[in-house]
């Protein structure tokens, strides 16, 4: 965390819909209310307790199956050690192992989602909520058959909603509860599967996840895609990531794990940044997860999260996610948007800009000096077309002349001023030949240092504009964005910044158009490029 922003600017503050899918930790962000449907997929709430009648309901469901489990108990290929287990547990004995020994039994005779949820439930009501986790953990190294018990060498996918449940009850559980939990699980670590068990139910200890970070499920299907997304949830230090050397895939976005995004920013906090932004960057993420993807990394405490989201302002949520975290974090705004501002970045003029529409919006806050404004040119030195009548659209408030960068005419020593430059960001958003005459009025650069601002708010008018504003420099950035586009599936857009480019017309855009002709990131973007050329 950063000691100079005041206390507020270091929390994490997931919102509701991001808490919704949450899987809590210890001492971590609080879930939203449970719902209905969300308590039938695991989610819990302070204060939740099973109901006392779930043991009878678990005792009568292998009493009903007495016969089966008699028979897999006592089948010659039945694992004895397994079998001793089983039995010490229904003679009465404390034995978690064999709990989940005869739940594995009836679970295959059964064959339904309801069968381990009843038992899990019945043991947190007979035994504690320490018994169910240890349980849970033996469960995951019993193999599934109906006709014999026997160890599992390999992992065995354990019932989603019966560990998420029982994670959350030990989040919120008495701290004596809790600590009677860790230190029973200890003892039931012994394998592979039964380590990643516990360290989702507990990931508290964070030594415990070290190794099951450093011996991960190695593939993305079944079971180990299952304890992949466990795992996920479990991280919570910067060394974990280092451990793991995983990326987010597109395998770990689905309907019933989107939570894990939330869960895992809960426990790394603000390391978290790099893996989401990736993610951003290769995956073609479905809309609506997007949205509150973007908004995790909009609520993350740190510079870091900031400025990677700065330079994606472009992108879609990504502009209004900022504005909320400008406001969010006014001085960590401050001093992000300072920093990339004074340097060469690409988004050193949409930095500035945002800069000036802050302090603008709050001149309480303490900020760089402001660089100097080039005075206004008098009207009758003004293009034509940038001072007849006319009716100038509404523009949004990055639009203000005083945010945008000033566009100069030719010589520099004088700006268009700021009626002008309303009206020449009215004529940008339906860009024609009347543009022609303002670029042959105005300094190139900064012509195109304006409409890289107004392109990077965001607007889809932008980009066409771009083609009448732009100069050789905007083809190279238009061009370092286009593989990007093609990777993420907007393509569209990639085929207009070809357009772009090719409108801009200077020998270095030109170039640009016959490197992306030879080495586009796809076929159909080579032959728009080929296209395109005059």
């Amino acid at each position: 965390m950063d000691d100079h922003f005041p206390p507020a600017e270091d929390v994490l503050v997931l919102s509701e819909p991001l808490r919704r899918d949450l899987h809590p930790r210890r001492g971590g962000v609080l879930p939203a209310e449970p719902g209905v449907s969300d308590r039938a997929l695991g989610g819990v709430a302070p204060g939740d307790t099973v109901d006392p009648g779930a043991a009878d309901v678990a005792a009568k469901l292998a009493e009903e199956n007495r016969g089966h489990i008699e028979a897999v108990l006592s089948a010659a290929v039945s694992d004895p050690a397994l079998v001793a287990h089983a039995r010490a547990y229904l003679s009465g004995a404390d034995d978690p192992a064999g709990a989940a020994a005869i739940a594995s039994i009836v679970d295959r005779a059964q064959n339904g989602n309801e069968t381990p949820r009843t038992f899990t439930n019945g043991w947190i009501a007979s035994r504690g909520l320490a018994f169910a986790a240890c349980a849970l953990a033996e469960l995951s190294g019993i193999a599934s058959s109906t006709e014999d018990l026997r160890p599992l060498d390999s992992l065995r996918q354990v019932d989603s909603v019966s560990l998420r449940r029982v994670r959350g009850l030990l989040a919120f559980c008495p701290e004596e509860e809790y600590r009677r939990a860790v230190e029973r699980l200890a003892a039931h670590r012994g394998t592979r599967s039964r380590r990643l068990v516990v360290s989702y139910l507990v990931p508290t200890r964070h030594d415990w996840v070290d190794e099951c970070c450093a011996d991960p499920p190695s593939a993305e299907w079944g079971s180990n895609a299952f304890y992949r997304e466990r795992l996920w949830a479990s991280v919570g230090t910067p060394r974990h990531l280092e451990l793991l050397g995983w990326r987010l895939e597109e395998s770990d976005f689905d309907a019933f794990t989107f939570g894990m995004r939330a869960t895992m920013a809960d426990g790394l906090g603000p390391a978290v940044a790099p893996v989401l932004v990736d993610a951003w960057d290769r995956i073609r993420i479905y809309k609506p997860w997007r949205e509150r993807f973007v908004e995790l990394i909009s609520l993350l405490p740190s510079d870091e999260a900031f400025k990677l989201l700065l330079e994606r302002y472009e992108r879609e949520f990504a502009r209004e996610y900022l504005l909320a975290a400008m406001e969010r974090f006014p001085v960590r705004a401050v001093r992000v948007l300072s920093t990339v501002a004074a340097s060469d970045s690409t988004s050193a003029l949409l930095a500035a800009g945002l800069l000036r529409m802050h302090l603008k919006a709050h001149p309480e806050l303490p900020g760089p000096d402001p660089a100097p404004r080039v005075p206004d040119a008098p009207g009758e030195d003004l293009p034509a077309v940038l001072t007849e009548p006319g009716r100038a659209p509404r523009l949004p408030a990055y639009a203000d002349p005083d945010v945008l960068p000033q566009v100069l005419l030719k010589g520099g020593g004088r700006a268009l001023p700021a009626a002008a430059t309303r009206r020449l960001v009215a004529l940008a958003k339906k860009p024609d030949e009347r543009l022609d005459a303002v670029r042959d009025a105005c300094d190139r650069r900064s012509l195109a240092d304006l409409g890289w601002a107004l392109f990077l708010h965001g607007d889809a008018w932008a980009l066409p504009a771009l083609g009448r504003l732009g100069d050789g420099r905007t083809a190279r950035d238009l061009a370092a964005l286009i593989p990007g586009w093609v990777a993420r599936g907007t393509r569209a857009r990639a085929v207009k910044a070809v357009d772009a480019i090719a409108r801009i017309g200077t020998a270095e855009a030109l170039e640009v158009l016959d490197e992306l002709a030879e080495t586009g990131p796809d076929h159909a973007l080579r032959d728009a490029a080929a296209r395109a050329r005059p």
